[in-house]
């Protein structure tokens, strides 16, 4: 299993990027600074600023003024009162790290650390305009109301704070902020303010990770924004942040290496990292051969790992649908490290069940969970107990493939308008005809399964299949008679009892239809309720040619049965509607023909 948790191991190909960073972060010329690494949850942020922590930790041990570096998680202090101030606590409890200094300026920390303790910010946040204008005497106000003798102005508390900083020999402090985008909006805009109006001296440099639409929101949320919020959102970050970075999205081929590094990685001893990241330029550029690059890699280091044999065989099991794995998942970094998480499991329980699963299709169906949850619930809901096999899919690619094979179901025009997921279904392995049962059961651990019949009392699993039978989606109609016909009698029982005594007070014609469709398939594994279905059905006053046909279908199956009654209500169908009488005989000629030929 691989932790869900940022890593400095670099699988992703980020070195570069830090090295251009280091150099920015601490360049003399571009101080102060607030640098903004940018992208989407699980795209890498928090790996990459822990890999520039370290690359300026390192380079800052080399002599000259010293450079400091902090790591502040935002997130922590939300919900407290004292988040305002937390960044400035934090600050100087790492200067304060320096025993050697702390004696000579105890009543410089004193004075910085109350005066950071009563900062009120939040009674002058709304007064500052998004042109970064500061309410100063707003700001003195907070401090004469906290205390008198605490009433420093701006200059002072810069004067105290670059003393420190002197006496310290720091020449730099870099300070990563990470996970501020699952702040409340207050708390961004708080951390910002205390960046620019207390912080904002060439010996700091700030680095924060973030989803940039999340703090746009923030600042919308925060400033009652409506006059052209995008625009204005986009100043005052330009403001706040002077260099925007934003996580480049990963290619396939980024993906394919990612995946196989972490394969590998899973098998290595500790040592046996390093090697493997050294390594990543040679695979990233195999090209058409990463795979095997890849897949000759232990072979050449098998010093490096605890057995080669598993490692070679997970490779050959995942690496081939890379492109379906990357596809899917929008080659997002945390999500391609839990997704593997999950098909490590799914493979170890299919291997404790015994069933019988192929690779490809187990990544497929798995990506589609991930992806598209709710889609692959509905399928769970309406697979065909008898095949397996998925209606909804079987139609959503009809329709995708021919216009004019599409149904009446807001399930299969639901799945067409889904992002992607047309696309994806359409890549190989096809799952149409595939028997879903096994990777279903797989499943049915993380499925969020509070709506799904099977987990209901009987009555209520019967009244769930008769209304889904009753709906006018014809796929959720279709499957839920299979599932009725194929449940226990007692089940299918009940459920045509409830379809009985909705057909009898049926007002309408099409209503009626689609539950003498559904008792079809229930009453041909069950012909027991043949003789009750066609009671119901001679009491039923309603017609039109929909209703005919599924009558004279049902009736049909029961008349080959000997069921009483049966011929003269089909004879009534058939004189009351052309269409049915005219399906019926094309039926009997191609009987004939076929005990003919």
């Amino acid at each position: 299993m691989w932790s869900d948790r940022e890593t400095a191991r670099d699988c992703l190909g980020y070195t570069s990027y830090v090295e251009v960073l280091a150099n920015i972060c601490t360049h003399k010329d571009l101080a102060p600074l607030t640098l903004g690494i940018f992208g989407p949850w699980g795209s890498g942020k928090t790996s990459l600023m822990q890999m520039l922590q370290n690359r300026i930790a390192e380079a800052g041990e080399t002599g000259g003024p010293k450079t400091k570096t902090l790591w502040f998680n935002a997130w922590r202090y939300e919900g407290r009162e004292e988040a305002q101030s937390a960044l400035i606590h934090a600050i100087l409890a790492k200067l304060a790290e320096d025993k050697t200094i702390l004696d000579e300026t105890k009543e410089l920390f004193k004075r910085l650390k109350e005066g950071a303790s009563i900062l009120k910010l939040a009674k002058f946040i709304s007064k500052t305009a998004v042109t970064m204008t500061p309410d100063l005497p707003g700001l003195l106000d907070c401090f004469k109301d906290e205390s008198e003798k605490l009433a420093q102005t701006m200059e002072a508390f810069d004067k105290d704070f670059d003393e420190v900083l002197k006496r310290a020999k720091v020449g730099r402090i870099v300070v990563f902020i990470d996970d501020l985008d699952r702040c409340s909006s207050s708390k961004v805009i708080e951390t910002f303010e205390t960046i620019k109006l207390f912080l904002n001296t060439p010996a700091c440099t700030f680095v924060i990770g973030a989803d940039s639409k999340k703090i746009a929101e923030a600042i919308t949320d925060v400033y009652k924004v409506t006059d052209d919020p995008r625009q204005k959102a986009k100043d005052y970050l330009e403001k706040i942040v002077q260099i925007p970075f934003s996580i480049p999205e990963q290619r396939m081929t980024d993906i394919s290496c990612y995946i196989g590094m972490l394969i590998i990685g899973r098998h290595l001893t500790d040592e046996g990292w390093a090697e493997l990241i050294k390594a990543r330029p040679e695979f990233y550029g195999a090209g058409q051969a990463l795979t095997e690059t890849l897949l000759r890699w232990p072979a050449k280091n098998p010093a490096l790992f605890k057995g080669i044999d598993e490692v070679t065989e997970e490779l050959t099991q995942v690496l081939p649908y890379a492109e379906s794995v990357g596809r899917g998942l929008r080659g997002n970094p945390r999500q391609i490290k839990r997704f593997l998480n999950i098909l490590s499991l799914r493979r170890q329980l299919a291997e404790a069940n015994k069933l019988e699963t192929k690779p490809d299709v187990l990544i497929k169906i798995t990506v589609l969970e991930y992806v598209w949850e709710e889609f692959f619930e509905t399928i769970s809901d309406t697979i065909d107990p008898e095949t397996g096999r998925s209606d909804l899919i079987a139609a959503v690619m009809a329709s995708a493939e021919d216009a004019s094979q599409a149904q009446e179901s807001k399930l299969v025009s639901d799945a067409l308008g889904a992002p992607g997921l047309v696309d994806y279904l359409q890549l190989e392995p096809r799952l149409t005809d595939v028997d879903l049962s096994p990777y279903l059961f797989l499943a049915q651990t993380s499925l969020n399964r509070e709506h799904i019949a099977a987990v209901q009392p009987v009555d209520e699993k019967a009244r769930t299949l008769a209304r889904f039978i009753e709906s006018d989606d014809s796929i959720r109609a279709k499957t839920a008679a299979k599932q009725a016909a194929a449940a226990d009698p007692a089940l299918a029982a009940a459920v045509v009892r409830i379809l009985l005594a909705d057909l009898a007070i049926a007002r309408e014609a099409t209503v009626a239809a689609r539950i003498v469709n559904g008792l079809v398939p229930i009453c041909r594994k069950s012909p027991e309720n043949y003789g009750n279905a066609l009671k119901t059905l001679n009491q039923v006053t309603l017609t039109n040619d929909a209703l005919a046909v599924a009558a004279v279908t049902l009736i049909s199956e029961a008349e080959k049965l000997g069921v009483v009654g049966a011929g003269d209500m089909k004879q009534k169908y058939l004189k009351e509607s052309p269409i049915a009488a005219a399906l019926a005989g094309s039926g009997k000629d191609r009987r004939q023909r076929r005990a003919g030929g």
